[in-house]
């Protein structure tokens, strides 16, 4: 997904400061009483991609590049076809209808370049449209979960080089937001295939523009 692109959409470490019991310095003789800190670590990238409002989110997303795509690989068809004439008749045709050709040449190369930054444009807001509410979601849910759980630190596992297999919440807060935030189903739609950070839509960029002749 939020390749956010989709994208994007990667989440801060989140630290939630629960009041932590401070070390008890013993009189000489005795033991320190500490009480130990309960750390662990969410997968944010897979959270984002594998919630419901995720999926829907990358599959909107993917819906608004598609539109943009079609209409950016018409131009670079235009393009090219003004190119092929300019080299056909570079030596059959004046060369005033040569200037006028390379004139016309230049100018859809113009509009196909600000059309593809237009587009870009607004495939970044709409992808901040999508993602922004989702990722605020996610943060306020993590933690509520510290605070219930008595989670004195929830890392991002980006951050993390090495955890333990059962210090991963990742799954447990993505079954928690999909029950807080359910998603209506249009009636015979298919569930939305997880999605990956690598799967996220490419936003429309400009081909190498073909070199004039």
């Amino acid at each position: 997904m939020r390749s956010r692109s989709l994208l994007r959409a990667s989440i801060a470490v989140v630290v939630a400061a629960l009041g932590l019991t401070p070390i008890l310095f013993a009189a000489p003789g005795e033991a320190h009483a500490q009480q130990q800190m309960a750390v662990v670590y969410v997968d944010t990238d897979k959270v984002i991609a594998d919630i419901d409002e995720g999926k829907q989110a990358h599959e909107a997303l993917v819906k608004e590049q598609e539109k943009r795509q079609k209409e950016i690989s018409a131009l670079e068809s235009k393009l090219k076809k003004l190119q092929d004439d300019l080299e056909k008749q570079a030596k059959a045709f004046s060369k005033d209808a040569i200037e006028k050709k390379a004139a016309e040449y230049q100018q859809a190369a113009a509009e196909y370049q600000a059309i593809v930054v237009r587009y870009n444009k607004e495939l970044q807001d709409k992808e901040k449209d999508l993602y922004d509410p989702i990722e605020k979601k996610v943060k306020d849910l993590l933690r509520a979960v510290a605070l219930r759980d008595g989670y004195d630190l929830i890392l991002n596992k980006r951050s993390v080089p090495y955890g333990r297999k059962d210090l991963d919440i990742t799954d447990k807060v993505i079954t928690e937001y999909n029950k807080a935030n359910p998603v209506a189903v249009k009636p015979g739609a298919k569930p939305a295939a997880s999605t990956k950070a690598s799967d996220t839509p490419k936003k429309p960029a400009p081909s190498a523009a073909p070199k004039m002749p």
